[in-house]
């Protein structure tokens, strides 16, 4: 089971392996279904598909959700 700590961390190691990434709007910290802590990462609805296979599906023993949230707006 994932805990807070587990996830704040496990968000800067997505944030590290997403940087180069076009098409991240936003990466954070939520909760899944079960009440339990995951990283999310909103992508914008143009992701490339090769980007978008590049984000992984957890870290550890914390879920990576991805959302799609419209444009990117990050520069």
């Amino acid at each position: 089971m994932a805990t807070m700590k587990r996830a704040l961390e496990a968000k800067e190691k997505v944030r590290e392996i997403l940087k180069d990434l076009s098409g991240i709007n936003g990466i954070g910290v939520t909760w899944d279904d079960n009440g339990q802590p995951c990283v999310r990462v909103n992508v914008d609805f143009e992701i490339k598909e090769s980007d978008r296979q590049k984000i992984p599906s957890r870290i550890e023993e914390v879920p990576v959700l991805v959302e799609v949230t419209g444009h990117a707006q990050m520069e």
